[in-house]
């Protein structure tokens, strides 16, 4: 996976970017995906994980959600090929010493669906040292996607709290953020301190993204610790050899 500079030009200046997966080495998304639709064939009937929305209510969505997160989460080797299809841009931001969130975040997001994070940034809850993947797993694009605020707008973000309304969060993002189109196959890569908005999916198809948190060991960390949330991914052969005093 060639990245090219101009994609951590882009990190630096505005804390996020896209990049985009190489075909072979997101084989293991397209096998996700039909392990899914095999294991909760009698909630998708058929449908397209974007018409997943014409089986399902939303008073039953959340607890097929849950269960299909729990699904997920017993695959042992997706937390590991997702860091590998990354692993050029990871390693280069925050070093070879990497640990990963436990548990894989999945979210969905139905048409007209409320139930969803509004404007809001990961930290303090995360560390300012992590980096956070989301990855589509369809194409989104406008309302299916989010709003992600720049660098240097985060000021004027910061201020909005005072006021703290649904429409104030949607007017600042829709003038201040960049709304990326994301494809299956691409990831969006922000820091946990990015402002980010999601939007009502105003759509005729259902959003199913996938997301988790990348940080170094040995960075400092906000109010989550090792133990409890992360386990070590990769170590660099220094960190190896002194094992014995982690």
């Amino acid at each position: 996976m060639q990245i090219r500079k101009n994609k951590y030009n882009e990190f630096i200046k505005f804390g996020f970017t896209k990049l985009k997966i190489p075909t072979k080495k997101y084989q293991y998304l397209k096998k996700l995906k039909l392990d899914i639709k095999r294991k909760f064939k009698s909630s998708f009937k058929n449908n397209s994980f974007e018409n997943f929305h014409k089986n399902i209510n939303e008073n039953q969505i959340n607890s097929v959600r849950v269960n299909i997160i729990k699904f997920i989460n017993t695959n042992q080797n997706l937390k590991k090929n997702i860091y590998l299809s990354l692993k050029e841009f990871i390693d280069n931001n925050i070093g070879p010493d990497v640990i990963i969130q436990k548990n894989i975040n999945l979210g969905i997001q139905m048409p007209l669906d409320e139930n969803r994070p509004l404007f809001h940034k990961d930290t303090p809850l995360s560390s300012h040292h992590e980096i956070v993947a989301w990855i589509p797993l369809v194409n989104s694009y406008k309302s299916m996607s989010m709003y992600l605020i720049p660098r240097k707008y985060h000021d004027k973000a910061d201020k909005l709290f005072r006021i703290n309304n649904e429409k104030s969060f949607k007017k600042f993002s829709l003038k201040y953020g960049k709304n990326l189109s994301v494809k299956f196959g691409e990831v969006l890569i922000f820091c946990t301190n990015n402002f980010h908005y999601v939007p009502l999916n105003q759509t005729n198809m259902t959003r199913w993204s996938l997301n988790l948190r990348f940080k170094n060991l040995f960075s400092p960390y906000g109010e989550r610790n090792l133990l409890d949330y992360y386990e070590i991914m990769n170590t660099s052969p220094l960190t190896e050899i002194n094992s014995e005093n982690l």
